[in-house]
């Protein structure tokens, strides 16, 4: 399955789970293109200021990978601030939510797994 960026798909999100702003996210792969094996595959951008509210993943996981920017997100309770190349998992019925504190956009890759 090839999806070439021309015809990845972005959406615009307010107040993703309960957060502050906007949030944009470009599909790399729909659910229904990966076989049964992503709820999400999506690069998202969040702008200064903007966070995504926390949120539990229970059976499903999270893995994420940080490109650019900086976020802060938390992680078995307790806050951590991210760079470009550190990545993360959330899953097992734990929750996180993810910030962005700095005055610059953050773009990170987040993957859902079923």
């Amino acid at each position: 399955m090839l999806n070439r960026a021309k015809e990845q798909k972005t959406d615009i999100i307010e107040h993703l789970r309960g957060g502050e702003g906007t949030v944009i996210r470009k599909t790399l792969l729909a659910p229904g293109d990966s076989f049964g094996k992503f709820k999400m595959c999506a690069v998202l951008t969040l702008e200064p200021g903007c966070t995504i509210g926390e949120h539990a993943h229970m059976p499903d996981a999270e893995f994420c990978w940080l490109l650019e920017g900086e976020l802060v997100i938390a992680d078995g309770g307790a806050e951590h601030t991210v760079y470009p190349g550190d990545a993360w998992i959330c899953g097992g019925g734990d929750s996180h939510y993810t910030k962005n504190c700095s005055d610059k956009n953050a773009v990170f890759l987040a993957i859902v797994t079923e």
